[in-house]
């Protein structure tokens, strides 16, 4: 009894082994016909040798030194200079175009400005707190604007002053 599926199994292998001539033929009238054409390689550019001539200068890999990136003054000049003593403000690290008003808070005669930075965060400025990149100080808060000095270099070692405003936007 268990021979029967066995005789079963075998009896229909035997039955695939028909005869397969004419499946051949195709297969080899199909590849005498259907010859793959493979472009030919482009030729390799010529290698120009490049000498490497910054060996003095500073490695892009690693991070410059605190000289490289403090800013310096020339304080033998009797000029308009910022205090780079002073500790920054939170919004000291954003370009004013980064900023927006949005409005005012007060209580009695103290007003603050509501500026809103670029990544969503809202913060609450008075008069003679920093704003900006260029040590920007609030010089005057009202109702729709917001007067800024800054201090800009002039190239000399020496600092202007120019006058910003930052008005109150309703987006």
């Amino acid at each position: 009894m268990k021979k029967l599926p066995l005789l079963i199994l075998g009896l229909m292998l035997t039955g695939c082994m028909g005869d397969r001539s004419d499946l051949e033929l195709f297969v080899t009238t199909t590849k005498a016909q259907h010859v793959a054409r493979v472009p030919p390689l482009k030729e390799p550019p010529k290698f120009e040798h490049f000498a490497y001539q910054a060996e003095l200068m500073r490695s892009p890999f690693v991070p410059p030194s605190r000289e490289l990136t403090e800013e310096v003054l020339d304080t033998t000049k009797d000029c308009l200079q910022p205090d780079l003593k002073r500790r920054k403000g939170r919004l000291e690290t954003y370009a004013l175009d980064n900023l927006k008003m949005r409005g005012t808070l007060s209580e009695d005669k103290n007003i603050w400005a509501l500026i809103e930075t670029n990544d969503g965060s809202v913060y609450r400025l008075g008069v003679g707190e920093y704003v900006g990149l260029y040590h920007g100080r609030i010089a005057k808060v009202t109702q729709q604007m917001v007067e800024i000095v800054e201090l800009i270099p002039d190239g000399t070692g020496c600092w202007a002053e120019r006058m910003s405003n930052m008005e109150l936007t309703g987006e």
